[in-house]
């Protein structure tokens, strides 16, 4: 019951403007996947944020994938997730908040038969994304043990995560963070995309996480063109390089003075200096 209790949050949908900022005269909006505050985006005005169950996204409007998704690993969230269905669906707070219209005659969504792995493919809005090429940014398995875990199929969690990466280095900080979890208890991640000038967010050249607990940060970024077998612990790298890489303060609450932090979790993670 206390999972149940942990994560249940009000379903919220709104187009926010600066809504998750501290400034003056403005609503400041606590949600429980961030560390105090979200991430405020430095070059956008307006946008959309969904809040989940299990997790909050920032949406793209012009393609309709996360820009950056923020969650929040229990210790008792945790579980088997290798026999949970895994079929994408629309999410239900946006399919008729954005710009793409699920039902546009401009716009293919396929569900592919997962039973048959040849020239799957999924469509948004005539941008393809090969299915061996897509995957969370907030895990099943930090979430099978409970019972919100489909949210995570909901396209707002989906990147177009290349498969060497998403099963290899990828996957091994995910299991970390989940055994983290399970030693401390509340662990945050922020993750997303990395577009660099000249990209779209399709087809991005990296991929960013931030991993926070009890005010200690650890931060990597992971380029797409990574080995199945290259080490997470070798793809460190600082808040600040992926603040500037993503135009993102991802986590105002440093500015603000409400949060400092007291070091890293390289050790925790398992990179200690032996590594």
């Amino acid at each position: 019951m206390r999972c149940i209790r942990s994560f249940f949050i009000p379903w919220v949908s709104c187009l926010v403007l600066a809504a998750c900022a501290s400034a003056q005269g403005e609503s400041i909006v606590h949600i429980a996947h961030c560390y105090t505050y979200c991430p405020q985006s430095e070059v956008s005005a307006s946008r959309q944020i969904v809040v989940h169950h299990l997790y909050a996204a920032d949406i793209e409007p012009e393609s309709g994938l996360a820009e950056w998704v923020a969650y929040r690993v229990l210790g008792d969230s945790l579980g088997v997730a290798s026999l949970l269905p895994r079929f994408w669906q629309a999410d239900p707070l946006l399919s008729e908040v954005l710009a793409i219209d699920l039902d546009g005659d401009d716009v293919e969504i396929f569900q592919p038969d997962l039973s048959n792995a040849q020239d799957r493919e999924y469509r948004v809005n005539e941008v393809q994304i090969n299915a061996a090429d897509r995957g969370r940014l907030a895990p099943m398995t930090s979430f099978a043990g409970t019972p919100y875990w489909e949210d995570l199929n909901n396209l707002s969690n989906m990147a177009p995560l290349p498969a060497d990466l998403r099963v290899g280095s990828w996957a091994r900080l995910e299991q970390a963070i989940n055994a983290l979890a399970a030693q401390v208890g509340d662990v945050y991640v922020i993750s997303g995309p990395l577009v660099a000038k000249g990209e779209v967010i399709e087809s991005p050249g990296a991929y960013f996480k931030v991993v926070l607990a009890a005010n200690r940060l650890s931060a990597f970024v992971f380029p797409g063109d990574l080995r199945q077998n290259d080490r997470y612990c070798d793809q460190f790298s600082s808040l600040q390089e992926i603040e500037a890489r993503a135009n993102l303060e991802l986590l105002p609450a440093l500015a603000t003075g409400d949060l400092t932090l007291a070091g890293s979790l390289n050790t925790e993670l398992g990179c200690g200096a032996s590594e």
